[in-house]
């Protein structure tokens, strides 16, 4: 397998891959997915916004909680219009998809605003399907959305070439259903090693920690909102945080006081609730608040917790830890998970084989369950 110029390897996203997971290529584009199978039900989590049900009513003993998973946006946070975002890639699809129709003939593979030249066994991958491609491989850059959205159109074209020269298939299978011939051409040559009942044991004592039921935790904020861009205003409104926290604490009646500067103070529309969010749980905030909230004990937290929304001023009004599941409520979700991690190797390995065995050029395939597999 021959490379050239276009490598992310400095860029690679960490984004955690979702349990529920396909091969990374879109249908818009005449593709389909090669694999598909759920995982670990534990891992699928739902938004929290600041409209939170504050009649919500969580059963002590059993820690059952009933959650909307239709809504993947994390909300939480302000409404403000001047905080929220636009969409990161859209601007950029149009740019490529442009460049594209342009007609230009050099475009340089190693730039952010251009679209690479990538051909297999030399035939060249479409770069207009490259910046549609782009809409189904978000990351934290547009060079590593490129590079995502290219291996994975490369991918479907390995998998093309596979299936033309299985003799059970052929084109005509490939024809007549793209994923039925891929799945038909996965499922003779992929072949994984299924967990054991021991293997599965050993894990869940390896990971015991994983197997806790989360905490949780009633709280209530002071929002002191700001862009993240806005480094001078974010100095001032954390030290206003630090003051509120001290004039809080002081206070003879630090209740009254806390609610008083919300009703004043907070960006978040939780204020008209005296700046009560409810009860959450992991999952239902943004990340950076989320990862801090949950270190917090009960009580007013000493020190402000900042998110991209700006500084929160937090006091956890209730918090309740989690529970040790034991090896029998869990076996069957680690069996599954391991089950999927091993399929996916062994597909990675013959996506590996049919890298090698092709002429790739103009880009450096890293066939890795983090990137091949995509939610």
């Amino acid at each position: 397998m021959s490379v050239s110029t276009y490598n992310p390897a400095d860029h690679t996203t960490t984004n955690n891959v979702n349990d529920n997971v396909n091969i990374s290529v879109s249908s818009d584009t005449h593709t389909d997915h090669a694999a598909h199978a759920s995982t670990d039900a534990n891992d699928t989590h739902s938004g929290h916004g600041c409209g939170h049900d504050h009649s919500h009513e969580h059963n002590h003993h059993h820690h059952e909680h009933s959650h909307d998973h239709g809504d993947d946006i994390v909300h939480l946070m302000p409404t403000l219009t001047d905080l929220q975002k636009p969409h990161s890639d859209q601007e950029f699809i149009e740019k490529a998809m442009a460049e594209e129709h342009s007609n230009h003939k050099n475009l340089i593979a190693s730039s952010r605003d251009e679209l690479p030249s990538v051909t297999v066994n030399g035939v060249m991958i479409d770069r207009t399907n490259i910046a549609q491609e782009l809409q189904y491989h978000p990351a934290e850059n547009k060079e590593d959305a490129v590079f995502l959205a290219t291996q994975a159109l490369v991918v479907r074209e390995l998998l093309r070439l596979a299936v033309l020269d299985e003799p059970n298939l052929g084109e005509a299978a490939w024809e007549n259903d793209e994923e039925q011939a891929i799945s038909a051409l996965i499922d003779k040559n992929v072949q994984a090693t299924m967990p054991d009942m021991a293997t599965c044991e050993r894990y869940y004592k390896q990971n015991i920690i994983d197997y806790m039921t989360d905490p949780i935790m009633n709280v209530r904020h002071i929002l002191l909102a700001c862009l993240p861009e806005d480094g001078d205003e974010r100095l001032k409104l954390k030290k206003t945080a630090y003051e509120f926290i001290e004039q809080i604490k002081n206070n003879t009646n630090p209740d009254a006081e806390f609610i008083q500067l919300a009703r004043q103070h907070s960006a978040c529309p939780s204020k008209e609730q005296d700046g009560e969010l409810g009860v959450i749980n992991k999952g239902q905030t943004v990340p950076e608040f989320e990862s801090a909230l949950f270190k917090s004990d009960a009580g007013l937290a000493p020190s402000p917790i900042e998110s991209r929304y700006g500084f929160h001023v937090v006091d956890v009004l209730n918090k309740e830890p989690g529970i040790q599941m034991t090896y029998d409520q869990v076996v069957p979700a680690i069996h599954n998970k391991l089950s999927q991690q091993a399929f996916h190797q062994a597909l990675c390995d013959y996506l590996f084989t049919l890298a090698n065995e092709a002429d790739i050029e103009g880009i450096e395939m890293m066939l890795e369950q983090e990137n091949v597999f995509r939610g």
